[in-house]
């Protein structure tokens, strides 16, 4: 999910087809033999992203730590959590707090942000400098 107004291509019929800016991602790692991930705290972090309209959805990529990720969508995987190996996740600080993880999982979202988005975003404003390391 965007958290700053980037910068964007629209085409003279008003389509988008590209978007940049400040991304917030929510991650889970993708160690599914090690246990169900999804019992585990989901971490965040705010990175720069480009999303670009694939067919009718905008794909890009994350850089965490070094390493590309394709994303779609809200948070990073449609407004799910983006799966990473278990090296990447751990190397995260932030974890979505309680009321949030609850909102989100409340928000009716559907390949998007649902009604936790202004919540999300006002959260992650608030902790910008954490998230983005």
């Amino acid at each position: 999910m965007y958290l700053t107004r980037g910068h964007g291509y629209y085409t003279p019929d008003g389509q988008q087809r590209t978007s940049r800016g400040l991304f917030l991602l929510l991650v889970q790692p993708n160690d599914w033999e090690e246990g169900n991930p999804a019992f585990l705290p989901i971490k965040v972090c705010v990175r720069t992203v480009a999303l670009q309209q694939c067919g009718h959805w905008m794909m890009g990529t994350a850089r965490l730590y070094g390493h590309s990720y394709t994303m779609s969508g809200a948070y990073g995987g449609d407004g799910l959590t983006m799966s990473v190996p278990r090296a990447v996740y751990d190397r995260l600080l932030v974890m979505l707090p309680p009321e949030l993880h609850e909102a989100w999982n409340k928000g009716g979202g559907w390949n998007s942000a649902g009604s936790e988005a202004g919540a999300m975003r006002r959260w992650a404003l608030a902790h910008l400098e954490e998230l983005r390391k």
